[in-house]
C-alpha cells in the first residue's frame, strides 16, 4: 500500500496529514474552512470549504 509523504520534511504515512478548523466562524458558529497540513513540518495540503452559503429564495 503507497502512503502519503510530505514533499518538505519526507514525513510518511496519512497520520501526518491533519486537518484544523478555521478560528473565522459563521453566524451559526461554524467554521468557514479547514486546512490540512503536515504535523511535523506545517506543510499546507490545502485550505477546503466547511460553510457554503446557499440561496434560500427562487431567483426569477
Amino acid at each position: 500500500m503507497v502512503e502519503p509523504k510530505c514533499p518538505e520534511c519526507g514525513a510518511v504515512g496519512i497520520e501526518h496529514i491533519v486537518a484544523q478548523d478555521s478560528k473565522e466562524q459563521s453566524d451559526t458558529k461554524d467554521p468557514h474552512f479547514n486546512v490540512a497540513y503536515c504535523n511535523k513540518c506545517g506543510h499546507i495540503y490545502g485550505v477546503f470549504a466547511k460553510v457554503v452559503n446557499r440561496q434560500t429564495s427562487p431567483i426569477w
